[in-house]
């Protein structure tokens, strides 16, 4: 009987257990980061409450600014600067925005930033280049080089980088105000 017991268990000590279950996307999606803390930047932000909603290259030159001025001491990332602009955007930029949070940290550059606790600043110029989509009375297309300058509080200043974006502006109707809808890096 003892040898009929022993033989059971170790007959069933020898069965293999079921694999975990491979991770789904979900499991793979890092949380969000956190937000950054309330404030101004040290670099002058436009002043969004006086920009000429009538002046499409007026709207997309005052939040391409506010979108690049960054401050480390401030913002947890890059994400923390565009939700500075929203006023300048249309409700679904807006609302889009609000629905999404990053989930990477911000990468290289960013530390070196954070390092020298760096803000940036930014000049914006457009692009007179042809060669894009239609405009009409209620939608531009518009291009623009966007360069930012990171300077530490420490004294140091780093490369200025240059990006181009391309924006698009939508309006209701000619009586409404220009907001920037879609923002694409070139």
């Amino acid at each position: 009987m003892l040898l009929l017991i022993a033989l059971a268990v170790g007959c069933s000590s020898g069965q293999t257990k079921p694999k975990p279950a491979p991770p789904t996307a979900t499991d793979l999606v890092a949380a969000p980061i956190p937000a950054g803390r309330e404030g101004s930047p040290k670099a002058a932000l436009p002043d969004l409450g006086k920009v000429n909603g009538a002046d499409p290259s007026a709207v997309a030159g005052a939040a391409l600014a506010t979108i690049w001025t960054i401050d480390t001491t401030l913002d947890a990332s890059r994400y923390d600067a565009e939700k500075r602009a929203v006023q300048l955007y249309t409700p679904q930029r807006a609302a889009g925005l609000h629905e999404v949070s990053p989930r990477a940290v911000p990468g290289a550059d960013w530390a070196v930033w954070a390092a020298h606790q760096a803000y940036t600043t930014v000049a914006v110029q457009q692009s007179h280049e042809d060669g894009g989509p239609e405009d009409g009375p209620t939608l531009l297309h518009q291009r623009w080089v966007v360069t930012v300058t990171p300077h530490g509080r420490d004294g140091w200043t780093g490369q200025a980088g240059l990006t181009i974006a391309f924006v698009t502006l939508t309006r209701a109707d000619t009586t409404q105000p220009w907001r920037l809808d879609t923002l694409t890096i070139g």
